[in-house]
């Protein structure tokens, strides 16, 4: 019994260290992007070609991560209440893989807007050069250099998830029929 409750302290002090933590950058973030906006110099931005898009996708990731970081606290505090996923839960486990779908995006939207200058299209002459273009520049940056796979990963895992979830509501639901 002392391990379980050991084990709920910390998944629930992982929970709300990641909010705080995602409200914290949120803050910030928010905080930086201010002056930028207002025409001051901002030091916290890196050299990229669109400091306000950076900003932008910075600030929407953390609001992203706040709302999923609030999701799964309500998904576990729901699970500990009964002992068992419900119908809920899958609504809960959805949103977190558009969330996690969200994150994939604007990972590639950053990843091609700052980088906008390796696509060399002054060079694009013919199909094949524009294919070629593309197909480095994908490989280079979206597969090597930043790869938003493991957001698509994630998505596919908690959509993984969803669907045991959804079969053992529907099992659970059978039985209570029957009984």
């Amino acid at each position: 019994m002392k391990k379980l409750m050991q084990g709920n302290f910390l998944i629930a002090l992982i929970g709300w260290g990641a909010v705080l933590l995602s409200a914290e950058a949120l803050i910030y973030y928010t905080r930086w992007f201010i002056p930028l906006v207002t025409g001051h110099h901002s030091f916290v931005a890196p050299p990229v070609n669109i400091p306000e898009l950076w900003f932008i996708g910075k600030i929407a990731s953390n609001a992203i991560f706040l709302w999923v970081g609030v999701l799964l606290l309500r998904l576990y505090s729901k699970y500990r209440r009964s002992g068992y996923f419900e119908k809920g839960s899958a609504d809960i486990l959805n949103k977190v893989i558009v969330a996690c779908l969200a994150l994939a995006f604007i990972g590639f939207v950053q990843t091609i807007c700052e980088n906008a200058d390796a696509l060399h299209i002054n060079q694009w002459t013919s199909l094949w050069a524009v294919v070629n273009s593309l197909w480095r520049f994908f490989t280079h940056l979206i597969v090597l250099r930043e790869p938003q796979t493991m957001y698509l990963l994630l998505a596919a895992i908690v959509w993984g998830i969803k669907q045991f979830v959804s079969q053992a509501l529907n099992v659970k639901r059978e039985n209570e029929l029957i009984i």
